[in-house]
């Protein structure tokens, strides 16, 4: 897993590896028994005699934003078509969507002639056009849709489509849309896809009990409940629908809290500049992990010590501080990773860091570390926002630092600091070093 190019595929339990050169190497060289991989693995060349291998572009009939992109299995080609932003494989189809844009179709020309492979280019002249680019954020709604309607068999689809359109218009983030619908979408198969206007209370309640018996925690139960509650009264207009039972207890945990020492030693521990930097600014501005992987050079208001961190949790902007202590670190790491966009860039071009390489990071510095404490890049958040109340600022800025709605959310992460715990003497350490009776003869006094 420290071999960069090497993931964990939990599906198909195995290593994945990257077709690459330098990773074959190190792969083979840490097992240590021979070649395993054939000598082509990484060879991209691609045998062309068979007059079948080309790439085939189509119009979209159902949206004409799109083009159709039929291909041969070829893996790094496939690999190549996947990654370019807005790129998405229609199952019905069988073949890629991708924007009908100008840059979209040059991607494919190089790509045509890196490979040696002909494209037969079916589009009109005017089918192409830069209006028709989409951004980011419309892909990931669009493929967070499809996903969503493919968990009901099509007979219900039409109740979880109503629900998702009512969500998007009312702007919800894409996480609220996939837990809020993923909820719905179980409710309707423990009820063998019945329509949910025939549904009656008790259906519900049993339904509840039914997760609470599989182990489900409160603020998840909570959140299923809200999600049911959502689709009685704003899809089926439902005003006074009501689930008359009392809403389960949260669980209140207290968060875990890293020293300044610990945070040292975990920083210490990091020697890749862009690893280290990334944990710096997480813990020196109050990051979210989703916050530093979206950090964007234009956020970075050097002459003014701030970030503008943009479109966050609950699709809020904010300004953090930029630690002054990271300033020079920064301008050099852009100097060692120059980049037009990203902050801390992903593996391939055009791509921001993968959360799950962050979380990776901080998880082996704290082993380096020698940490017993669970603490992930959240805990970094965590021991933000305990530090400064330590440090005498006031919860209010805290509370506007961290992006919380609720001070009540605030004060969960700052509760009692471990400076103010050390200043508090248990009675028993009283009574067993004698000091209650100096007390008592001074009170007398």
């Amino acid at each position: 897993m420290d071999i960069k190019g090497v993931y964990w595929n939990k599906s198909q339990k195995a290593f994945f590896v990257l077709r690459h050169i330098n990773v074959k190497i190190k792969v083979e060289v840490l097992l240590g028994i021979g070649e395993i991989f054939p000598p082509d693995y990484f060879n991209l060349a691609v045998d062309v005699s068979n007059r079948n291998t080309i790439m085939e572009l189509n119009e979209y009939p159902t949206d004409k934003k799109w083009m159709v992109l039929s291909c041969p299995p070829i893996p790094y080609l496939i690999e190549q078509v996947r990654r370019w932003e807005g790129s998405r494989y229609s199952k019905a189809n069988g073949a890629y969507l991708l924007s009908a844009t100008s840059a979209m179709l040059g991607n494919l020309q190089k790509l045509s002639a890196e490979l040696n492979i002909p494209i037969h280019n079916n589009l009109s002249d005017k089918y192409i056009s830069k209006y028709k680019a989409t951004n980011k954020k419309v892909s990931q709604l669009q493929s967070l849709r499809e996903n969503l309607l493919k968990q009901v068999p099509l007979l219900a689809q039409t109740y979880t489509l109503a629900m998702i359109d009512y969500l998007l218009a009312q702007n919800y983030s894409a996480n609220t849309v996939r837990n809020y619908v993923s909820s719905f979408n179980l409710f309707l198969r423990v009820n063998h896809y019945q329509s949910p206007d025939t549904l009656t209370e008790m259906q519900i309640i049993k339904h509840l009990a039914g997760m609470t018996e599989k182990g489900l925690s409160p603020s998840s139960l909570n959140m299923v409940i809200n999600a049911l509650l959502y689709y009685f009264r704003t899809v089926l207009k439902l005003n006074a629908f009501e689930i008359r039972i009392p809403r389960p207890r949260k669980e209140h945990h207290l968060p875990t809290v890293l020293t300044m020492e610990e945070c040292f030693s975990i920083f210490n521990h990091v020697d890749n500049p862009k690893h280290k930097l990334l944990l710096l600014i997480g813990y020196g501005a109050g990051l979210r992990r989703s916050e530093i992987v979206s950090l964007k050079w234009e956020d970075i208001l050097f002459a003014e010590h701030k970030i503008h961190v943009k479109q966050t949790k609950g699709n809020k902007d904010r300004i953090v501080m930029l630690p002054y202590s990271v300033v020079a670190y920064l301008t050099d790491y852009r100097a060692l990773y120059p980049s037009d966009d990203w902050v801390f860039a992903g593996q391939y071009k055009g791509e921001a860091l993968s959360a799950r390489t962050v979380q990776q990071v901080m998880k082996n510095a704290v082993t380096k570390a020698g940490l017993e404490k669970r603490a992930t890049v959240h805990t970094l958040r965590h021991s933000f926002a305990t530090h400064l109340l330590e440090s005498g600022t006031d919860v209010r800025y805290i509370q506007q630092l961290l992006g919380h709605r609720s001070i009540k959310t605030t004060m969960i992460y700052t509760h009692i600091t471990p400076t103010a715990a050390r200043k508090i003497v248990s009675p028993l350490d009283n009574l067993a070093t004698g000091n209650f009776g100096v007390k008592k003869i001074e009170n007398k006094r």
